[in-house]
């Protein structure tokens, strides 16, 4: 093979250096009009997507805040009870027997779509009578107290079903704790608001109201007249009350924020555990989880009034929320005892829910009324009410009465 001679007669074209092509790409420089409009639109985009992501979407699916107000330790039920005849008792289904009532889980008629007149001062419903010294307050036929609801919507209409509920006629006051725990706390808030039903502050009140504020980072909430604010410091994101207060709108905040630690109910029945009431009365009081017996309801201390369930020997001039710290007896056992010692006129009979590990407690002078709903228990509620009676004598005589009656949850 010969060096000059190409491979199998293949023919190669020779170029020269001036065959050469040499490409160049050409650098583009922006004028200064066109920069000054790229770089605005690119100040716009991202001014727009802060504002999306930081403004608009947490304004969307997060609802409006609302400045906390003081809560109100102590004060006077707005309401009072009008005396029943027997026909209006008859036509409440307000039967004898605490334990039938207790145990029969017998549906009833929603009677909320009847139209029942408001009963004001000076006035008498159909099958009322008889006159109550009262000062302003809305007269009512019944006062209905209700164990924790800890967001059971269903068990709640269920229970106010079987009471025949009129929100016109009947005040009712939940013990606290009605939100929380169970699955419609927000459905619950809403139907309470609705009926002006009443309410005490529970602990878990307390603490959707506390993870509120550092939600939406407002001054923490206080109780009127403490010395202390309630802190909040050390909660989650995972806390469930922390995801419920961040879903709050702000009437479910306010409804809330108003729930008073202890409310005077003034008179109720005073009888023995296996009694419904009778002629005797005394003072009464509601609270979510009691009350120290060594200091007026004015100098209580709020938060511990909320999550008390004992007393601590061996003086029992302190509480704990924890039944089995050394010394501790159930407070209700100590405050029977401490109003059996002091004159009737001074005695007080303590309605409260919180402590579902004893349940029902009915005693003289205390009654407990949480029995374990969010657990699968029962929601229990305590119906108070006046009867007026005509004696063999022909005397007018006022009966002070009430029943529990509950359902299974």
């Amino acid at each position: 093979m010969s060096a000059k001679k190409p491979l199998n007669n293949e023919s190669y074209q020779i170029y020269g250096e001036e065959d050469d092509d040499y490409y160049y790409e050409e650098e583009y420089v922006m004028s200064k009009p066109v920069k000054i409009t790229v770089y605005g639109l690119f100040v716009c985009v991202c001014v727009g997507c802060i504002w999306f992501f930081a403004i608009f979407l947490p304004g969307y699916f997060i609802p409006e805040a609302r400045d906390l107000e003081g809560i109100t330790k102590v004060t006077d039920l707005s309401v009072a009870l009008r005396p029943l005849n027997e026909g209006r008792v008859k036509k409440l289904g307000l039967w004898d027997g605490a334990r039938d009532a207790y145990d029969n889980d017998g549906e009833t008629r929603d009677n909320e779509s009847e139209s029942d007149e408001e009963l004001e001062i000076g006035e008498s419903g159909n099958d009322m009578e008889g006159d109550v010294e009262i000062d302003l307050k809305r007269v009512v036929e019944r006062i209905i107290l209700i164990g924790d609801v800890h967001g059971h919507y269903t068990k709640l209409r269920k229970l106010l079903r079987k009471l025949n509920f009129r929100r016109r006629t009947d005040h009712v006051l939940m013990l606290g704790d009605f939100i929380a725990k169970g699955p419609d706390s927000i459905k619950v808030l809403e139907f309470a608001i609705d009926n002006n039903i009443d309410c005490i502050l529970g602990n878990h009140e307390l603490y959707v109201l506390r993870n509120y504020a550092q939600f939406h980072q407002l001054d923490a909430p206080m109780f009127v007249k403490d010395e202390a604010d309630i802190g909040i410091e050390g909660l989650f994101n995972e806390d469930p009350e922390y995801l419920l207060a961040k879903k709050l709108e702000p009437h479910h905040i306010d409804y809330i924020n108003k729930c008073l630690v202890i409310k005077k109910l003034g008179k109720v029945p005073l009888h023995g555990p296996n009694q419904d009431g009778g002629f005797k009365y005394t003072n009464g009081v509601a609270v979510h989880g009691g009350v120290r017996w060594d200091l007026p309801f004015e100098e209580q201390d709020s938060e511990k009034c909320l999550e008390m369930r004992s007393y601590i020997g061996p003086y029992f001039n302190e509480s704990t929320d924890d039944p089995f710290e050394e010394n501790a007896v159930s407070w209700s056992k100590i405050w029977n005892k401490k109003q059996k010692e002091i004159p009737k006129k001074d005695a007080h009979v303590v309605y409260y829910g919180h402590d579902a590990r004893r349940g029902l407690m009915l005693k003289k002078y205390s009654k407990g009324l949480d029995t374990g709903c969010f657990k699968g228990g029962r929601l229990t509620s305590m119906v108070i009410w006046n009867e007026k009676i005509t004696t063999s004598k022909g005397e007018s005589k006022i009966l002070h009465k009430e029943k529990i009656v509950s359902v299974s949850c």
